[in-house]
């Protein structure tokens, strides 16, 4: 799922996507780290909570598109889960609605598969697991102390053994790996984790 959301965020003008499920629960995300896993979390209940309310008032909805004055937030109802698009002002929405009719069959599968996976996989998607956490953290360590993001998350990688953009909120747990991670990023940023 992670990489039909990094192929969206290639449209001019995205400059995050995530899904989530009917229950709020954030199933994928593909925003900069200077959005953090609880934000997107509330993001996720609020569009979840937002897109019933839309369904009850207006029926069937193909794509909305909210404009504010510098950005634009565009919702794409999907068959067991809901999309969220943040863009710039600058989006031109015929392209995003292009690109994402190709993105949707693919997210369809990938969210049905999901629901079809034994019940202890679907509770690990409700909460991320710590590695993933752990990345956040990480990622808003380096936007509060105005690091430079990929050599210092390439520099974590090299001292963890892994590459940071590996792990997403699916990620099984691995103690060995959360450690090594804790590790090298305490040494590359300076601060513990």
């Amino acid at each position: 799922m992670q990489s039909v959301l990094n192929q969206l965020n290639s449209v001019p003008g995205v400059v995050g996507t995530m899904v989530c499920d009917p229950e709020g629960r954030l199933l994928a995300q593909a925003f900069p780290a200077l959005f953090d896993a609880p934000m997107l979390h509330e993001a996720a209940k609020a569009l979840s909570d937002a897109t019933a309310g839309l369904k009850a008032a207006a029926g069937s909805v193909g794509m909305v598109d909210l404009r504010y004055r510098d950005a634009r937030v565009v919702l794409k109802p999907l068959a067991g889960a809901n999309m969220l698009f943040l863009c710039n002002s600058s989006l031109n929405l015929q392209s995003l609605a292009i690109s994402s009719s190709v993105a949707v069959p693919k997210l369809e599968r990938l969210v049905a598969s999901r629901a079809a996976a034994p019940q202890g996989s679907v509770a690990g998607a409700a909460r991320p697991s710590q590695l993933y956490e752990t990345v956040q953290k990480i990622n808003s360590a380096i936007a509060r102390k105005k690091l430079e993001p990929s050599k210092t998350r390439g520099a974590i990688a090299l001292k963890a053994g892994f590459a940071l953009g590996c792990i997403d909120a699916t990620t099984t747990d691995d103690p060995e790996k959360l450690s090594r991670l804790k590790a090298a990023a305490s040494a590359v940023i300076g601060e513990p984790f």
